[in-house]
């Protein structure tokens, strides 16, 4: 019985081709976007996951003031052994940091002679892998970091320096680590790569005595500079929380005075599985993306999956009437109204599964256009995915009875009297449903085209608006001590006179890099400390930027002469209260603590968004540089059009001081894209889907059409005959479908402008909802339609009436 159903729903399809086409484009666009969401949603939600105990890891976060804009994803160097000392809970507590790149030699091997400059190196604590539980291919997790002459590297990184040999090869092996007098350093284990789901990746750890002295013993409360990572049950979460609350009311708050709401410090604590999509602070490792956007994207994929299955059904009970007396016959002669429902599911089943074969073969072929799109590097193996291999079964399933269960019902309800009497108004019945179908196909499309357009508007906005500074030719040369501080003014004299270079600065700060420090200041008359952000900056620094100084005088060329001074933008002065007499005010920096100091206000430059469009600006103190020992960059604006001539300037004045080191530089632009990451891949994976289901709907309504000018075609014969002209003809056909686009219009407008209104109270500076972009994405939505159905219909209204109407 089974194998008849099969043999004759493969001759309905095949004899109808235009629908069973239109059916398989349509259910083969759903299922591939549906199925290359999921796979990314799978990717996102599986970061930091890939190690045992994955779920006992915690991120521990500082805050200045509110908990949304103050947060750093780093504490002070104190929490870590505080936690240890003070909360027994605790199982293990460990800290890294990121500081500086490192130029590193092959003591032997292939590549012994070649210089490398590395970025992803990280000082770690001994004790890393008690928290840390990841995979070591060779070497000792309890002592490998135990001695400062001991490093860990990544197996790729290892392969790097030595070339094709196993992990175990690589235990023993030297490295020399530094520019001048490199210090030689063991490889005493190496552990499997850092997946690409993971929210920091380092490919070496290093053990640093040194770096303990200067910053991991601090006990400066206000110096947010360590990534604390503590190891605990779970369910221990809340009461660990409470115990920093605890800790900080102990120690931090007494020595940072935090007094009213603008000042108050706290400690969070976030599982490591959840950094990826639900942090956003100040020195993360890397750009995350956001919870919201997984519900988003979820939410789309659903949509143009049931789009698909709309079409099915719609185009199964639009041509009802070329079945009706089928299926009269059938029941005449016997059938069930079970069995011809089977009958229309196993002919639903039936393009499921072509559609479902040809979505996995398009998916496959997709991979490196999917990756472009999202700057990811997913491998689309799909029979080693356990997701996909559980969720085709239950596509199969769930989309034959969704597309084929209605019109599997609807088309054996059908009386078999009235069909072969000519009594049934074949379609009539289901006339309200299908037009429902339609106007939720396209509110849905145009939906998702207001939103796609509103996403790329506030995109251009951010790329296009000013953010206070210049960005444009500015690039970016990561210092590690390379030019010393003696050296800087050589450096810079390498440049006085080019036609290339227009400026160059050296600064422990620059906009959007995230990784600024936190200082506390006050008046020499307040007890009130606010935590601010902090950096140095040379003479040139707001020349090189070109900051608006609002008031006062930039930094004195005269080395050294401006020791002590501060330069400070509007948001500070609000917070010291001076901002209409902010020029020679004296204000106190980490006062209690080592590096306190008292300096003077010589400027007041103009707010600019150092961090972040999604963020207030935040106050900021740029302090003059002067003996700073540890990373600072070097920002070079290059003269419009010569970049290429200015990069190999630069080169070369490098290696007169460094020839041994890299070069280490970036674009600020492209550093400033990579802020948005997430946004722009947002972005375009929204126009992809945008794109599927317009096409979708596109298809439907072509198929509706075509059915419906079947149906037609004495009607337009006749008309033709009668005088009406090629226009009203085809306004006549198209009337009922414009109206029900008119329709969905007014469910998608009020949708997508609350939902992108939401999505854009996430920007602390952003672009409105203006009316033009609304009607735009109207516009194309009817354009779109217009074309199908024009094209569809003209050869119908072109055709010579005499052929409709010979066979009457």
């Amino acid at each position: 019985m089974w194998k008849n159903y099969l043999k004759i729903g493969w001759r309905v399809l095949k004899k109808n081709r235009l629908y069973t086409v239109l059916n398989v484009l349509g259910l083969t666009m759903g299922i591939s976007g549906f199925l290359m969401i999921m796979i990314f949603i799978q990717d996102e939600v599986n970061y930091d996951r890939f190690y045992p105990d994955s779920e006992s890891v915690f991120r521990i976060s500082s805050y200045w003031g509110d908990n949304i804009n103050g947060g750093n994803a780093t504490v002070a160097p104190s929490v870590g052994p505080r936690i240890k000392s003070d909360i027994p809970e605790v199982e293990a507590v460990t800290r890294v940091l990121k500081w500086n790149d490192f130029t590193i030699q092959p003591a032997s091997g292939n590549n012994k002679d070649q210089v490398f400059r590395e970025e992803k190196v990280f000082y770690a604590e001994p004790n890393f892998f008690e928290v840390f539980n990841l995979n070591l291919l060779a070497g000792n997790k309890e002592n490998a970091l135990v001695d400062s002459r001991n490093v860990v590297v990544t197996e790729s990184l290892g392969h790097k320096y030595f070339g094709d040999i196993s992990p175990g090869e690589m235990i023993g092996k030297t490295i020399l680590m530094g520019s001048n007098n490199p210090d030689p350093k063991q490889i005493a284990a190496v552990v499997e790569d850092i997946p690409a789901q993971s929210h920091f990746h380092f490919e070496m750890l290093v053990y640093e005595p040194g770096m303990n002295a200067e910053i991991f013993d601090s006990e400066n409360w206000s110096w947010s500079i360590l990534h604390t990572y503590a190891k605990f049950p779970k369910e221990k979460q809340q009461v660990v929380a409470a115990k920093l609350d605890q800790m900080v009311a102990t120690y931090a708050n007494s020595t940072l005075d935090a007094g009213d709401e603008s000042g108050t410090y706290n400690l969070k604590v976030m599982p490591v599985q959840d950094i990826h999509l639900n942090s956003h602070l100040l020195r993360e490792h890397e750009a995350n993306s956001y919870q919201s956007y997984i519900y988003i994207f979820s939410l789309v994929a659903a949509f143009v999956l049931l789009l698909a299955c709309i079409n099915f059904m719609n185009l199964a009970t639009a041509k009802a009437g070329l079945r009706s007396m089928e299926v009269g016959v059938r029941k005449v002669m016997g059938s069930q109204k079970s069995q011809l429902i089977y009958q229309f599911l196993i002919e639903a089943l039936i393009l499921v599964l072509i559609s479902v074969l040809l979505s996995l073969v398009l998916v496959s072929l997709s991979n490196g256009f999917f990756n472009q799109l999202t700057g990811k590097n997913i491998q689309f193996n799909l029979l080693d995915n356990t997701m996909i291999l559980w969720m085709i079964p239950a596509l199969v399933v769930l989309l034959t009875l969704l597309s084929g269960f209605y019109p599997a019902f609807y088309l054996s309800s059908f009386k078999p009297l009235q069909i072969i009497t000519k009594q049934l108004s074949v379609g009539k019945n289901s006339h309200s449903f299908r037009n429902g179908l339609v106007v939720f196909q396209f509110a849905t499309s145009l939906t998702l085209i207001i939103c796609t357009l509103l996403v790329q508007r506030q995109m251009s906005f951010i790329q296009n608006s000013d953010p206070g500074f210049e960005r444009d030719q500015l690039v970016i040369i990561h210092n590690d001590g390379e030019i010393q501080n003696s050296q800087r003014e050589d450096f810079k004299g390498h440049f006085a006179s080019s036609t290339n270079v227009q400026s160059l600065s050296f600064s422990t700060g620059i906009p959007m890099s995230g990784k600024f420090q936190i200082r506390t200041f006050n008046l020499p008359t307040s007890d009130l400390k606010d935590g601010m952000n902090w950096y140095e900056g040379d003479a040139s620094y707001l020349d090189t930027y070109q900051f608006k100084l609002l008031a006062g005088r930039n930094f004195s060329e005269i080395s050294g002469a401006d020791q002590n001074k501060v330069v400070i933008n509007e948001t500070a002065a609000k917070h010291l209260g001076i901002l209409d007499d902010a020029i020679g005010q004296l204000i106190v920096k980490n006062e209690g603590e080592k590096d306190e100091a008292t300096l003077e206000v010589i400027g007041l430059v103009e707010d600019f968004i150092f961090e972040s469009f999604r963020n207030e600006i935040k106050p900021l103190v740029i302090e003059y540089m002067h003996d700073y020992f540890l990373r600072d960059y070097i920002s070079v604006k290059i003269q419009g059009g010569n970049i290429e001539a200015g990069l190999d300037e630069m080169e070369l004045a490098w290696k007169q001081f460094e020839p041994r080191v890299p070069m280490n530089y970036s674009f600020l632009d492209e550093d400033f894209g990579r802020v948005y990451e997430s946004e722009m891949k947002m972005a375009n994976l929204l126009q992809v889907l945008t794109g599927i289901s317009i096409l979708i709907a596109c298809l439907g309504l072509f198929g509706l059409t075509a059915y419906t000018t079947e149906l037609r075609n004495k009607e337009i014969g006749i008309r033709k005959v009668f005088g009406a002209t090629m226009p009203e003809i085809f306004m006549m056909l198209s009337a009922s479908y414009f109206k029900l686009i008119l329709i969905s219009m007014l469910f998608a407008v009020p949708l997508a402008m609350v939902f992108m209104q939401n999505w854009l109270e996430s920007f602390a500076y952003k672009t409105g909802i203006e009316i033009w972009v609304i009607v735009a994405a109207i516009v194309a939505c009817f354009g779109l339609a217009l074309a199908t159905i024009f094209f569809q219909t003209y050869k119908s209204i072109r055709a010579n009436p005499v052929k409709a109407l010979k066979s009457e």
